[in-house]
């Protein structure tokens, strides 16, 4: 490429960021129709920025990925909305990832694979960190993100980019939390019937926990717990709606969405606290303890109080006081600023890199 081409694309690239028509791919997991929490903020964060007016791509690697639901599983449209099926998608395999100097790259933290055989491409990469426990999963030894180009970091709270930091200190982190939906909402009307929501990353957990707790407690076999997983976001919310606690355990939790959902639904949580303690967690917010064993006796003092009628109003405060900062508003809000600001960094650099392909010319 001479010169004359170099200012052209530069020119072209410089008109696709103002315009913003320049391409944000977001990388997402393929969950055969298995609705997870992490999928789901990708697609919010894809829907924010269309309705902002940028140009933002769900990307998938396979051509094959699952929009419809089947016998099995359910599809986007049954487990997010139809509105977020129909945001525009492209494939890798189907080599629809056609990016250029305007475009970025947004990629997980599992798909180091991605981040290696896209570390030539020369666009704006970003790893998007929701999971800070898979970081090394697809990661060469001695590897870093910033090898590949991947010199910018997103990720969903404090702490989380606080280990990031130590692991990649030449990374340029910022952090946008999770927003907690308004589907999730209190029912006041509600009469509390004697079931227990349980969501728990390791599905042996969930029966492990029930197993114990009936045969520890027996005279509470009446309590039915249900298992949160593999429901769609209204069914999800709805459950809430009709239970009287819930039951949390994901170790490796970067923030902790399940738990905030109970909250706005009034419902209080047991849990077991994470390897890395979410900021939003405090001793009086809900039921908490280190211990995955001591868990079934947590839930029976719960039991027993809610029972007696007698769970604190101050919990209920402190269970609003914990959720109220994560609302949709702010999370978009500081979505579109962050994006605001790259694109304006962007236009800055592709100026200044005109200019001194100008500048040569004159001479």
């Amino acid at each position: 490429m001479n010169d004359q081409e170099k200012i052209k694309n530069l020119e072209d690239s410089l008109d696709l960021v103002k315009n913003k028509k320049s391409k944000i791919y977001f990388l997402t997991q393929d969950t055969q129709g298995v609705p997870k929490a992490s999928v789901s903020v990708i697609y919010e964060y894809v829907k924010i920025l269309k309705d902002a007016g940028y140009n933002a791509f769900i990307l998938h690697e396979k051509d094959n990925y699952k929009f419809e639901g089947d016998d099995n599983s359910m599809g986007l449209s049954d487990w997010l909305g139809e509105e977020y099926a129909k945001l525009p998608h492209a494939s890798i395999e189907g080599n629809q990832l056609q990016v250029g100097p305007a475009d970025f790259l947004i990629v997980p933290e599992m798909y180091a694979h991605v981040m290696e055989q896209t570390g030539n491409m020369f666009c704006t990469k970003i790893v998007l960190c929701q999971s800070y426990d898979y970081i090394f999963e697809m990661l060469q030894p001695g590897a870093s993100w910033v090898n590949y180009g991947f010199t910018r970091v997103l990720t969903t709270s404090k702490i989380s980019g606080d280990y990031i930091r130590t692991m990649f200190p030449g990374a340029e982190i910022s952090i946008i939390p999770n927003a907690i939906s308004d589907k999730f909402s209190k029912d006041e009307e509600s009469l509390q019937p004697p079931i227990m929501l349980i969501h728990t990353r390791d599905p042996r957990d969930t029966m492990k926990l029930v197993k114990s707790f009936y045969t520890k407690y027996p005279q509470f076999r009446w309590i039915t717990f249900r298992d949160m997983r593999g429901m769609s976001v209204d069914d999800f919310s709805n459950n809430m709606k009709d239970a009287c606690g819930a039951v949390w355990v994901d170790d490796i939790s970067g923030f902790g969405t399940f738990p905030l959902e109970c909250m706005k639904s009034g419902l209080p949580v047991i849990g077991k606290i994470p390897n890395l303690k979410p900021e939003w967690i405090e001793e009086d917010n809900g039921f908490w303890t280190y211990e995955f064993n001591s868990l079934v006796d947590v839930i029976n003092a719960f039991v027993k109080t809610w029972l007696e009628d007698g769970l604190p109003e101050t919990l209920y405060e402190k269970m609003n006081t914990a959720v109220e900062k994560y609302d949709t508003k702010t999370q978009s809000d500081m979505l579109i600023e962050y994006f605001d600001s790259l694109h304006t960094e962007k236009i800055t650099d592709l100026k200044n890199a005109l200019n001194k392909f100008t500048e040569k010319e004159e001479k």
